[in-house]
Parts: C-alpha cells; structure tokens; sequence
C-alpha cells in the first residue's frame, strides 16, 4: 500500500442517482445518492456484497451504463473538474482506455477471443497515441513484460483462449495501463484466480500503480483484498455508501454495524473457528427496499427508528463517515 501522493481531487462524484426501468413501469434506485472523491495517487476500495452496487457505480463513471433500461436520474462525475456526463459518447471515447481504465473480473468476457494478444494491446495504443504499427508492437511487448510475461514476443501472437485466468488478467492489466490513465478501476479483478496468482496480481497493480502514478478504484467483497490494498475504504449497501474511512481506521474502529459484520466474516489467525460467521439476510433487491435504513432488517442494533427513518450522513472526524441512527444517541456499539 502506497502513500497518497498529492491532495489533489481527480475524481469527485456528488449525489449520484442511478435508476433502472422495471417492466411493470417502475423504477428500482439502483444507486442512491452516492458522493466520494479519489485524489491522485490514492487507492480507494468500494466494499459490499453482491446487489449493492459497487459495479453499476464504476460502469456510470466510464460511462458504460446500459441506457436503457439504466438512467442516471441526477448527479455529477467530475474528472479534474469536468463533468463526464456532459460528455458527447464520442467524446468519452477519447476518455476511455485513456484517461479512465477498468479492469474486469472475467477477463475472457472482456478479451476479444478473434484477435491475437498484440492485437488488442495495439489497438489500445494506437487509439490513443500517434505510432506506427511497428512502434505499437513494441509498446505492446514491453507492456507484456511489464506485467511479468516472460515470452512477450510469443504471447503477442497467442489468443486469449490459449493463455491461464492468471496470464490473461495480466494481459487486461496491461491494456488498462496503455495509454498511462490517470485513474484505473479494478471490479473484481483477482475472484476468479487462485490465492497464489490473486496475491501476484495484486503485486502487480500496486506496482503499475506507482510506475504509471495512477490513481485506483477497487471494487471489492474480499475485506482481506481492502487490508492489503487500499489507502481508504467505501462500504456500499443496496445503493448507498454506509461508511467511508482510513483503511486502518475502518479496520481498527468501524463504527456501522454493516462494516463490522463484514469484518466479522474474516478468516482470522487469532481466532480459532470451525465456521465463519455469516450475515444473516440477503441484500434487499433495488425494486423492494425497506422503509429507513436499509440494512435495519439484518440489523442486530436496530431501533424503532431504524425501521421509519432514513440516516442521514454523520461526519465523526474528517475522514470517516457513518450514515447510522445510532450515534445520534449517546449509545455506542459494544466492542468487536
């Protein structure tokens, strides 16, 4: 985990609204006003489980929401100041790829399985920047060993199909880190690898990250992935942002009871356990949330006041924020 460099804000999302369009003429709030920021250098992991989010709200910033049935219903997405929903689709193409990259969880959905390697790291380049074939070819093969492929000018002409999940999420890295982009958004990108090669991919971005001087977004279930990688933590639950701090502070003293049943899911040396602990309850589908909070149905802490009122946003210091009714009483959780 790299120092944040610099306090400069790259991205800022304020009061994000996305909605989708149900087949019966209802809308499901998807994401619910959702704000944060990444400054330059930061790595900032978006934590949640599955449906809460966290993907719809990367696929807004690059501006590869399905529209539709998606809509973002208000809101802004500021890069370096610049409002990227005000952008022409031709003109986010230019961003793409360049200014903004993504890395998926499933590279081979990502990969076009027609064209050879060297031929989709060119075409990233070449989009981009003014080289020759030939000089693109070379790009793409230092790419290829930048990312720890050894036989770069063998794996050039090989097609996805032919490459391990390990060697193909190392090509996709080396796609997203082309063009030098200012910002690099992980979904999910080491799920479907095994703990040895997840473990060196994750290596991996933190160093293209300090090479290239790119900012991350990591979207992430693993609480373990967020210990290793992130300077600050988001934790999403059906739509909203329910706790945002320091990566240590959240891991030291999380005060949203969501973020400490995540925490209690951790396999743990200290603790000797048949069983994990799970959460009980699933995350309440886009089209059916619950009156006030949303994560009060699953709460153990829940008051009457949880189940009618929505929590507002609680500032607890400068960097860390909790949207949960109970510190606005006097109570505080028992300890972990």
């Amino acid at each position: 985990m790299e120092p944040v460099e610099t306090k400069q804000i790259l991205l800022e999302v304020r009061n994000l609204k996305i909605q989708f369009q149900l087949k019966n003429g209802k809308k499901a709030k998807v994401v619910d006003d959702v704000s944060f920021s990444i400054h330059k250098g930061e790595t900032v992991a978006l934590v949640g489980e599955s449906g809460s989010g966290k993907s719809i709200t990367s696929l807004s910033i690059m501006r590869l929401l399905p529209i539709p049935p998606g809509e973002i219903a208000s809101g802004t997405i500021l890069l370096n100041g610049k409002n990227l929903l005000d952008y022409k689709n031709k003109e986010m193409s230019h961003i793409r790829g360049n200014e903004i990259s993504m890395i998926f969880q499933e590279p081979m959905t990502s990969l076009d399985p027609v064209f050879t390697i060297g031929n989709q790291i060119m075409e990233s380049i070449k989009r981009h920047q003014k080289v020759s074939k030939n000089e693109a070819r070379e790009k793409s093969i230092l790419l290829l060993k930048e990312v720890g492929i050894a036989n770069a000018e063998k794996v050039i002409g090989e097609y996805p199909h032919q490459l391990s999940g390990g060697m193909r999420q190392r090509v996709m890295i080396a796609i997203a880190m082309s063009n030098n982009p200012q910002l690099l958004i992980a979904d999910e990108p080491t799920t479907a690898l095994d703990v040895t090669v997840q473990a060196q991919i994750l290596n991996l971005m933190m160093k293209m990250k300090k090479d290239h001087h790119s900012a991350i977004l990591f979207i992430t279930h693993d609480m373990s992935v967020v210990a290793e990688t992130a300077d600050r933590v988001m934790v999403m639950y059906a739509g909203q942002i329910v706790e945002e701090a320091l990566v240590k502070e959240l891991f030291l003293n999380p005060q949203h009871p969501y973020t400490r049943a995540l925490l209690k899911t951790m396999p743990s040396l200290d603790t000797d356990v048949e069983r994990l602990p799970s959460i009980p309850g699933i995350v309440p589908p886009a089209y059916a949330l619950p009156d006030g909070c949303r994560f009060a149905p699953r709460c153990q802490f829940a008051m009457d006041q949880c189940h009618t009122t929505l929590p507002e946003v609680l500032v607890i210091d400068e960097a860390h924020k909790v949207r949960c009714h109970l510190f606005s009483f006097s109570s505080k959780l028992p300890p972990l």
